[in-house]
């Protein structure tokens, strides 16, 4: 049944999450590695070597237990400069009508950058967590998981983008465009040239009035009220775009004009982020069963229950604070099973080779609809992943992952993950283990490699166990670099 699974074209799931500090101290590489109560998540085949008279690794374990609790968080594309972008015009400025001319070039960069960032779908900030407690007695085993995966991304209104009163609809963008007085604090603008050249005004112009909707007076009008703004905010002491810069978001935004045709004001803009994704509680039941001394066969029963998140939240004319608690509290709860498969075959103590399967059955959870047509169900996709393990000696580990299947994120619909990952651990004496690793999402490109480390200490009865990840890759947010995706884990863990 997993075969045939695995060759099912197409299958997709939300991304695999890491749990367990050891798993993430080794990059994720953990399927074939696994040999204690976590491996009712890792794979659920290594509950059947725990009663094998061979020992090492699983054998004659008859009990073991995990507790563990993890967070992450992941800046995809270049969210961080987009919302830096946006944020540093004042909106208040830009909301009351007509503008100073002193203010045109704010005007023209925010409604240009809120144009930029809705071109890529996939700028997102994603919040990850786990946590879990699982205990194994001898080939069975029982656990509690929680995951959190929601993600926050743009959902702009390149429709309300008029310097216009507050409240009006359906009114005529390119005719707003080209009357100057709306850029001049409701006086015309005076004829001549100030910022701007007249061979780039008359290059702007033939270029806008090419467009559908525009004609070369609206166009004329338009570029002229430009070109007074940029000269009033150079004397008003702003920092002015250069020219190139500046003639390509009034191209821009001419463009956005010309494709909306009718709008409102931008003091009524609708610009959101739109936070999606889920909550979900597994409680699985694991069994492993032994079929010849070196390959074993095991799976979860598990009872999941989920709380979906879809809300959006204004980015302008509102309590940002107070909009994101509004935003928690608009949920659906529902409730699902899922099946699990593994398969871990072993050539003595020293190497392994694993496969499993979760979520055969895609269980799906109800979601409120946010807009017409949305989706109404969230689906745990089907989600495959193998592995290997290799100890050249007893005291060291190598492993390997790899994402058989392109996993559905909650980014977007096309922001997929599939990772491979390498790890390796050395335990000195029992009492220490020193781990690292690394990890890639082979399916995109916008965050690069990611390394982890991690730390081990045995005190007799019980083990801790910390594990931590960093990307090679960093993004910008309040003119500070930040590491675009980093996760840290927690374990406590006794066997027996």
């Amino acid at each position: 049944m997993l075969c045939a699974l695995l060759i099912a074209p197409k299958a997709h799931a939300r991304e695999w999450t890491i749990v367990g500090a050891r798993a993430l101290g080794m990059g994720g590489a953990n399927v074939a590695v696994a040999n204690d109560s976590t491996a009712s998540y890792w794979n659920p085949a290594a509950y059947a070597f725990f009663t094998s008279k061979e020992g090492g690794d699983y054998g004659k374990r008859k009990f073991s237990g995990s507790l563990d609790l993890g967070f992450g968080a992941q800046v995809h594309e270049d969210l961080g400069d987009q919302l830096n972008q946006i944020f540093q015009y004042n909106f208040d400025n830009l909301s009351g009508g007509t503008i100073s001319a002193a203010d045109v070039t704010d005007f023209l960069g925010l409604i240009d950058s809120l144009k930029t960032f809705d071109e890529n779908e996939s700028r997102a900030l994603t919040i990850l967590g786990n946590g879990g407690f699982s205990v194994q007695f001898t080939r069975f085993g029982i656990g509690v998981y929680g995951f959190s995966d929601v993600s926050a991304k743009g959902d702009l209104d390149l429709v309300n983008i008029s310097p216009v009163t507050s409240g009006l609809t359906d009114v005529n963008i390119i005719s707003q465009f080209a009357t100057t007085s709306n850029f001049n604090s409701g006086i015309s603008v005076p004829s001549g040239d100030y910022y701007l050249d007249s061979a780039t005004k008359q290059s702007l112009v033939s270029s806008i009035s090419a467009m559908s909707g525009w004609d070369s007076t609206t166009a004329t009008n338009f570029v002229q009220a430009v070109d007074f703004g940029l000269s009033e905010a150079q004397a008003a002491g702003y920092d002015v775009p250069a020219v190139d810069t500046i003639t390509g978001s009034v191209e821009s935004v001419a463009e956005l004009a010309s494709i909306a045709q009718t709008g409102g004001s931008i003091a009524d803009n609708e610009s959101s982020l739109l936070f999606r994704g889920m909550l979900v509680t597994e409680v699985p039941l694991t069994y492993g069963y032994q079929v010849t001394d070196d390959f074993a066969i095991g799976g979860n029963v598990k009872y999941m229950q989920a709380r979906v998140y879809n809300a959006a939240v204004p980015i302008f004319n509102t309590d940002f604070s107070e909009a994101l608690s509004a935003a928690t509290d608009s949920y659906m709860d529902s409730s699902n099973f899922g099946i699990d498969l593994g398969a871990l075959y072993r050539l003595g103590d020293d190497l392994r080779f694993a496969l499993v399967g979760r979520n055969l059955n895609s269980p799906a959870f109800d979601m409120e609809p946010l807009f017409a047509g949305d989706a109404t169900e969230l689906k745990e996709k089907f989600q495959a992943r193998a592995g290997v393990a290799y100890k050249p000696v007893s005291f060291v580990t190598l492993a390997a992952d790899i994402d058989l299947t392109q996993n559905e994120t909650t980014v977007s619909d096309d922001y997929k993950s599939q990772n491979i990952a390498i790890g390796a651990e050395v335990s000195l004496l029992k009492i220490l283990q020193l781990r690292a690793g690394a990890y890639k999402n082979i399916a995109q490109d916008d965050i690069g490699l990611v390394y982890t480390a991690g730390l081990g200490v045995n005190f007799w009865l019980f083990n801790v166990d910390f594990g931590a990840s960093l990307s090679s890759d960093t993004t910008a947010i309040d003119d500070s670099d930040i590491p675009q995706e980093v996760k840290a884990e927690l374990a406590i863990s006794t066997l027996f």
